[in-house]
């Protein structure tokens, strides 16, 4: 593993530990404020787990894990009567697992966890987007051509730095816009992943989480949720702020259960306010087609989001 990549997320961990603390701080100076009976009770939990550390080397007292539960019990209690969740008082981490330290012990051993080995790999490929010039500054239209598009008189590099802008606008309107959906659609070698990553790295500058993955890998996740497999990429997909989808349509139709899996997955990310942004090589019929009018009506709803047309030569096979 990188050192320098290592090190930087390491950072950024212990800031979530110390952002975290503090946030516990706070509750607990709300709670002590606001509901002084059940501060009183935590104090009275401190003392108890003191006593016990005491008893331990005179050999008396009471059993501290049982006296322990029953404080906890208490205060839980307490906190819900009060109108507050029941673990509002307990420490809260984005790795349960890990408690967002990056480490785990396996059979006596520190290994790092999971959640820290995904957030090098993040690290790493954003390290890479920014080396090989994957972002809106450097986006060159010259890489197309300045063919007239048909029945127009704009050529396709005139229009794909009018895209390019569109993108950027959807990007930076992220952090509570109205624009919850982008779907660029068109034919293959048009620059729709390209502008997908672009939107990606646009939104790790600004702090906006996301997730960027092909439809395949999506559907794939999804259907192992759906048959009882636990599955961290189906979790980030359904949750994770921006959800960047690529080349949907290249996944297996399964009857009766892909439709309804991408109906719900758009359905449920825009009743949450979530952000969704896709790319396709078919066009609005054949989209309609595939995936029926439900489904495409989210998608290109113009009152949530914005649908972008792909037009022009493959440049791939231009040298």
């Amino acid at each position: 593993m990188d050192k320098i990549i290592l090190a930087d997320v390491m950072e950024r961990y212990a800031q979530m530990r110390r952002e975290n603390e503090q946030e516990e701080a706070r509750r607990q100076a709300e709670i002590q404020e606001k509901c002084p009976k059940i501060h009183r009770l935590m104090e009275d939990r401190h003392r108890m787990v003191l006593s016990s550390v005491r008893s331990v080397f005179s050999g008396t007292g009471e059993d501290p894990v049982q006296k322990m539960e029953q404080y906890n019990l208490l205060i839980r209690t307490a906190l819900k009567k009060a109108g507050y969740p029941e673990d509002y008082l307990s420490p809260h981490y984005a790795c349960s697992i890990c408690q967002d330290t990056g480490y785990v012990y396996q059979g006596g051993k520190k290994e790092y966890c999971d959640c820290l080995k995904k957030a090098c790999e993040q690290a790493v490929r954003e390290a890479d987007k920014t080396a090989s010039g994957v972002s809106f500054a450097a986006f060159d239209p010259l890489r197309f051509p300045e063919t007239l598009l048909p029945g127009t008189d704009v050529s396709q590099r005139e229009y794909m730095l009018l895209v390019k802008e569109k993108c950027l606008a959807f990007a930076r309107q992220l952090q509570g816009g109205s624009m919850q959906t982008l779907l660029l659609h068109g034919g293959s070698g048009l620059g729709k992943t390209y502008l997908l990553h672009c939107i990606e790295r646009e939104c790790a500058a600004l702090g906006v989480d996301s997730v960027f993955c092909t439809a395949y890998d999506v559907l794939d996740a999804l259907r192992q949720r759906y048959f009882g497999r636990e599955n961290d990429l189906a979790d980030a997909v359904l949750n994770t702020p921006l959800l960047l989808m690529d080349d949907l349509g290249m996944e297996p139709l399964m009857e009766n259960i892909t439709v309804e899996q991408i109906y719900h997955l758009i359905n449920s990310r825009l009743s949450r306010g979530l952000y969704t942004a896709i790319s396709t090589n078919l066009s609005r019929t054949e989209l309609q087609k595939r995936y029926t009018e439900r489904v495409t009506s989210r998608l290109l709803d113009v009152r949530t989001g914005m649908a972008i047309p792909f037009r022009g030569e493959d440049i791939r096979l231009k040298k």
